[in-house]
């Protein structure tokens, strides 16, 4: 979903229910219609447009911030990367063995995933994570569980090590920080001030 924060409260509330009873009704000029609905949210949005509200924005188990590159050389390699996308044959063709490399990785991730096992300090470890950041409930722990086994996976590791767990609280927290108004995410959760929630006025 584009610009999800910008979406009608009545269409959040539906998607709300669906999620969390795992059946999607459709009722509308005489059709009455139930089906089981198990999905995964995917949306893309600009805070300054607006927030996303806080049922649906828990909903998403993992937030990447998404900034521009700075380093010159970069931004020239993107534009040549999409002038040459001006012949896609040619440009898939390009990329065809890097593709492919990684589609084996996650094939072979995903094989390996039930198969990670975590030692119950990490599990500590990530409990204090959420703690310190003031997460509500317990979906942010079981997603950071799971992020980290996913990394431990994709690394062809059948145990996750701390790393793991570092790299699972950038991506699972900054969506759940308790924030005070007027105060933003700061996507940094390993950073210093670790005890208190991390937010920028």
């Amino acid at each position: 979903m584009d610009e999800v924060n910008l979406l009608d409260d009545h269409v959040v509330d539906l998607l709300l229910d669906s999620a969390a009873m795992g059946v999607n009704t459709i009722e509308r000029e005489g059709v009455s219609f139930s089906h089981a609905a198990r999905f995964t949210l995917v949306g893309t949005m600009n805070p300054e447009e607006g927030e996303l509200r806080l049922q649906l924005l828990d909903r998403f188990g993992l937030c990447v911030h998404i900034e521009g590159i700075l380093d010159p050389d970069a931004r020239v390699t993107i534009m040549e990367r999409r002038v040459a996308d001006d012949d896609p044959a040619s440009f898939c063709s390009r990329w065809e063995n890097d593709s492919k490399l990684i589609v084996e990785k996650i094939k072979k991730g995903v094989d390996l995933y039930p198969r990670v096992t975590i030692e119950r300090a990490l599990l500590l470890e990530i409990a204090n994570y959420c703690i310190d950041v003031g997460v509500d409930g317990h979906r942010g722990d079981i997603i950071m569980l799971k992020t980290a086994k996913i990394l431990a996976a994709f690394d062809e590791r059948e145990k996750v090590v701390k790393k793991d767990i570092e790299k699972a609280a950038e991506l699972a927290l900054p969506n759940r920080v308790r924030r005070q108004p007027l105060q933003d995410i700061v996507v940094d959760i390993n950073s210093a001030n670790r005890g208190r929630p991390f937010v920028n006025k």
